[in-house]
Parts: C-alpha cells; sequence; structure tokens
C-alpha cells in the first residue's frame, strides 16, 4: 500500500469518527444540558491521560526524552494551542449561532490550508479549489437540509466561528514536521496536555456537573478516544503522508457522517438538497482521493 493511499484511508477514516464524535458530543451538550467549556476540559483531560498511558506503554523513554529540545516542547505547545483554539471557536459557535453555521464555517478549512501553504509557495490547482469548492457546497446542502436561512449571520459568533478552520488548518501544516520527528502518538500526548492544562485552569474538571448514567459515561469516553485521539491521530497521519488540502476536503465526510448517523439511529428525515449535498461531498471525497493523492506535498 502506497503513501498517498495510507493517508486518504486516514484522512477518511478520521473524519467519519469525528463524524461519530459530534452525535456523542450532541447528546452531551443538548440532551445532558453541558456547557462548552466543562465538556472540553473533562474530554481533553480523558484524553491526555490516556494518549499518556498509551505513550508509556509502548515508548517510555521517547516519550520524555523529548522535552530535551527546546524546539521540541514550543512546537508541542504551540499545537496544543491551536488543538485548544480550533475545539473553543467551533463549540462557541455552535452555542452561540447553531450548528448548521459551525458546521459550513468549518468546511472552509481546506481554503484556510490553501492560503497558508501559499507563504510556502505551494499553490493549489484548479482541480483542487473546485474540490473545496464542491464539498463547501455539499456541506452547506447538508447541514441546512437546502434552506440557508438556518445560517446564522451574526458576526460575533461567526466571527469565532472562523478561527475552527484557521487554527485547525495552523495545526495540519505546523505539527507536520513535529510528527515526522516524534512520531503522532507522543506529539498527540504533549499537546493534549497543554491544551488540557489550559482548559482546566479555566474550568477545573473537578467543577463538572453532569448526570454521570451509562449514556452520559459512554458518550464522555467516546468523544474523548474516538473524537480526541483516534481521529486526531488519523487526520495528522494523513496530513503528513498527503496535501494537507486534501486532508482538509477528506475531512467533509464528518458532517456526511453524523447526518448518516442521525438518519440511522435517530429516524432523522433526508431530503433532496440533502442527498444532493451528500453526492457533491463523496464526488470531491472520491477524485481528490483516488486522483489528487498521486501529487504529495512532502
Amino acid at each position: 500500500m502506497n503513501i498517498g493511499t495510507v493517508g486518504v484511508i486516514c484522512g477518511v477514516l478520521s473524519g467519519f469518527f469525528w463524524g461519530t464524535m459530534d452525535i456523542a458530543s450532541q447528546y452531551l451538550l443538548h440532551t445532558a444540558k453541558l456547557t462548552p467549556a466543562p465538556f472540553i476540559s473533562l474530554t481533553m483531560l480523558l484524553s491526555t491521560v490516556l494518549l499518556f498511558a498509551a505513550a508509556l506503554v509502548r515508548s517510555p523513554q521517547e516519550t520524555f526524552a523529548v522535552l530535551k529540545s527546546p524546539w521540541n516542547i514550543g512546537q508541542m505547545m504551540i499545537f496544543g494551542l491551536l488543538l485548544l483554539l480550533t475545539e473553543v471557536s467551533f463549540y462557541v459557535c455552535v452555542k452561540y449561532s447553531n450548528a448548521e453555521t459551525a458546521a459550513v464555517i468549518a468546511a472552509t478549512r481546506p481554503f484556510c490550508i490553501m492560503g497558508l501553504l501559499i507563504f510556502a509557495s505551494v499553490r493549489p490547482t484548479v482541480s483542487q479549489i473546485l474540490c473545496c469548492g464542491l464539498a463547501l457546497a455539499g456541506v452547506s446542502l447538508l447541514a441546512t437540509k437546502g434552506n440557508f436561512s438556518a445560517i446564522s449571520l451574526r458576526w460575533l459568533p461567526v466571527l469565532i466561528g472562523l478561527g475552527a478552520p484557521l487554527f485547525s488548518a495552523g495545526y495540519t501544516l505546523q505539527s507536520r514536521a513535529l510528527v515526522r520527528k516524534v512520531g503522532p502518538l507522543i506529539s498527540m500526548a504533549w499537546a493534549m496536555l497543554f491544551a488540557s492544562v489550559l482548559s482546566n485552569i479555566y474550568f477545573p474538571f473537578w467543577q463538572v456537573k453532569l448526570d454521570w448514567t451509562f449514556l452520559t459515561v459512554l458518550s464522555v469516553f467516546w468523544v474523548a478516544v474516538m473524537g480526541h485521539i483516534v481521529a486526531y491521530m488519523l487526520y495528522i497521519i494523513s496530513a503528513g503522508k498527503i496535501l494537507p488540502t486534501i486532508t482538509g476536503v477528506l475531512e467533509t465526510v464528518e458532517p456526511l457522517t453524523a447526518i448518516l448517523l442521525s438518519w440511522l439511529l435517530f429516524s432523522q428525515k433526508m431530503n433532496t438538497p440533502m442527498l444532493i449535498g451528500a453526492s457533491m461531498i463523496l464526488a470531491a471525497v472520491i477524485f481528490l482521493g483516488f486522483v489528487g493523492s498521486k501529487r504529495n506535498f512532502q
């Protein structure tokens, strides 16, 4: 299996697992009435503990040896900060705007990556730009069900929400050299630790008020494990093996997965615009996944 194929598979799987995380997040934020600050603090702390447990079992010496390099420490801190800012921007937009607006804004990530890559003298191809636009249009139809009045244009939530794709594009490119040097597991463990410390300074995990039932426990673990660990690691692995722009487009399977799961599990209806949007996303993913990924950004 060549590098490009591995990158595409990791990118699609990360979007899939983020989509499943959205279902668990929706349950915690809406049904369980958890607000963004305690939600982020609690799930990031659990992710940090599990990541370090895995890192220490697999590479106990290397886990702490990376701290001997000031460059490593600085890069891991930046990575963690960008991860935290991405999550805060997205969930604040969801809370004070709506999920539809946040999903559409988040889908602009490939364009943000393109913009940052220009500074590295990497220009996007016409096919990449068209596929990014196709995926964005598909997400818009899927998230709004064809009713664009569902998008809230309140300037402050939208402005904050724009931070999600920008910060996400930032760590997509920033983490590449770090991951190549110390590996995805150790990179994620330390980055998540820095993010967890910052989030818990703002809202300590012991102040989280949650009705602990089987579903809430399962949802918290699902967000922490499948969303914050598995999906993020697959994403940064993908971004290191294929063009980050392509990885960004592959992530648009996230809202597609969330909608399909809502349809399967909660009998949510899908109308014609949603089906068209799903087809557009799949078309962009298939084209870039099987054609565009042959050109890697190394």
